[in-house]
């Protein structure tokens, strides 16, 4: 019976000894692929920091370096659209803006304008201390609608001083006085006024002679509408180019945060994976000795 026993004993020995044989403990530990260590993108997949730095540069690149390649290329693909639709719409808007300038130059005229503000005073019985010399200076002259040779006519500071003491006259009453004055010919302000402001309705060529303005402006004549509608259009088309940079702004903070939560997650698991790996270790060495 010893003998058995002890056969059975050395039996059990020689198993248990292969059986630490065929479970090699460094098989169990994470293998580190050496030849891929010194790749470019090896922090965007290791560290959120910087696949969120990436991201918020290039959107999409953190996703693409953790090989989450459609996430990816939705956010290129939603970068470079936009990057188009920018650069259309400000190339587009350029253009409306020109076309409402020339049209602008060649319909109305600061002549105009003053010429109407001498008879508006005269119409309405109105007193202003520049009126007088802003008559003497319009007096025997006329619009030719080229801006340069029109301004060189008119004293731009006499003008203003002129509207800033003129009041509008409403068919019910006398209201405050003119809200602008005169910008500078040729400003971005200047054009949008004389399309804008219905003082300014009666410096475009189509004016017919009235002298109290309207509140709904329906005695604005035919030009100042269709300026204010080309005036509109290219505000519009700049105002899409300014919302795809915005778009744009949102596209990367999105994409960096996604970004940061990809690689976030990702240590997570492998942090998960690595204790379940050292349990399962740490149950073989207990079962061997």
């Amino acid at each position: 019976m010893f003998v058995f026993l002890g056969i059975l004993g050395g039996a059990s020995h020689v198993q248990s000894k292969q059986n630490k044989q065929d479970i090699d403990i460094d098989k169990l530990k994470p293998q580190i692929n050496y030849a891929q260590s010194d790749r470019f993108y090896e922090p965007l997949q290791q560290k959120p920091g910087w696949a969120l730095l990436s991201s918020a540069i290039v959107p999409g690149s953190g996703q693409a370096a953790n090989k989450k390649w459609i996430r990816a290329g939705l956010y290129f693909l939603a970068e470079a659209a936009m990057i188009g639709i920018y650069l259309k719409s400000s190339h587009d808007a350029r253009l409306e803006e020109q076309r409402y300038e020339r049209f602008a130059n060649n319909n109305w005229s600061v002549i105009n304008y003053a010429k109407w503000l001498v008879e508006y005073h005269e119409q309405n019985n109105l007193s202003n201390s520049y009126i007088d010399e802003l008559e003497q200076e319009v007096e025997n002259i006329n619009a030719n609608y080229q801006p340069d040779s029109d301004w060189n006519k008119i004293d731009i500071e006499l003008l203003r001083n002129v509207e800033q003491n003129t009041p509008f006259v409403y068919p019910e009453h006398i209201g405050n006085n003119f809200s602008h004055v005169m910008p500078k010919y040729g400003s971005q302000q200047y054009y949008e006024l004389i399309s804008k402001y219905y003082q300014y309705g009666p410096g475009w060529n189509d004016f017919t002679a009235q002298y109290q303005l309207q509140w709904d402006g329906s005695n604005m004549p035919k030009n100042f509408l269709l300026g204010a509608q080309l005036a509109q259009d290219y505000n519009d088309t700049y105002r899409l180019a300014g919302n795809m940079v915005s778009f744009m702004i949102l596209n990367h903070i999105v994409s960096a945060f996604d970004a940061y939560l990809t690689v976030k997650l990702k240590n997570r698991k492998l942090e998960a994976d690595t204790n379940l790996l050292n349990i399962h270790r740490a149950f073989l060495f207990k079962f061997h000795f």
